[in-house]
Parts: C-alpha cells; structure tokens; sequence
C-alpha cells in the first residue's frame, strides 16, 4: 500500500503582503501624528534679573567680554593672560568667592562660552553671569 501522492509538496512560502500594508498603515499613522519643529533659527529671550542689585565683593573678579579683547577687573587682557591669572586666583579663592562674568550684547555667545571654559581649566567652578535690570518702561 502506498499513501503518498506522487504529487511533489508544495514549498511553504511566506506571504509579506500582509506585513507591507500594516507597516504602510503605521508609517502613514507616524507621518500624519508627527510634529516637525523647524530649527534652523529662532529668537531667544535673553533673561533679565529682577532681583535687587547685589554688591560685589572686592574679592570677586569681575570679566568683561568684549569683541576683540577681555577685561579682568577693568584692565585688558588677552586670553593666555586671563588664562593665567585666574590660574593664580584659583589657588587663593575660598568658597565666597565667584567669578561674574559680564558680555556686552554685540558679543557671540561663543566668546562667552569660551571664557567660561578659560575660567573652569583654571580649577574655578564658582562662575555667574552678570544680567541687567530690565529696562522702565514709559
């Protein structure tokens, strides 16, 4: 007795058509529930300080950025100077004291970025940013 056909099995196969179109539906479902924010550039509101004006002490280092140079307690000086003293100032800061750094508007925030990373390879980690009162208006 034989019980097999001599009719060749079939290959078993598997069918994607049904995966493409749940995989079509979801992609549709993602790009209409998507939101796309465009980043290229926008406005940024700067903050200003609306707590009382603060004293410095006279232990603090006050720097100004400006465009072309620094100024470390109102004397000029290059980055390998600001470098160096605040070096100096690192060993003899106690934990009072802070570094106020203070840019002028027309400065890239690079420039400010970078005098923040000047200042903490100097050892200080203590650092602000001086705001402005906003302005009254009339």
């Amino acid at each position: 007795m034989n019980f097999r056909n001599n009719r060749p099995m079939e290959e078993p196969e598997i069918n994607f058509i049904p995966l493409i179109d749940l995989l079509l539906v979801i992609l549709i479902f993602l790009m209409i529930t998507t939101t796309y924010n465009k980043l290229n550039g926008f406005q940024v509101a700067l903050p200003e300080a609306n707590a009382p004006e603060s004293s410095v002490a006279t232990d603090d280092v006050m720097i100004a950025v400006k465009a072309d140079n620094w100024l470390m307690n109102n004397e000029e000086v290059s980055a390998e100077q600001l470098q160096q003293r605040l070096a100096e100032y690192a060993k003899n800061m106690n934990e009072n004291n802070w570094v106020i750094i203070a840019a002028d508007g027309k400065v890239d925030y690079d420039k400010v970025m970078n005098t923040m990373e000047i200042a903490n390879a100097a050892g200080i980690n203590r650092i602000t940013l001086q705001t402005q009162k906003p302005q009254e208006k009339q």
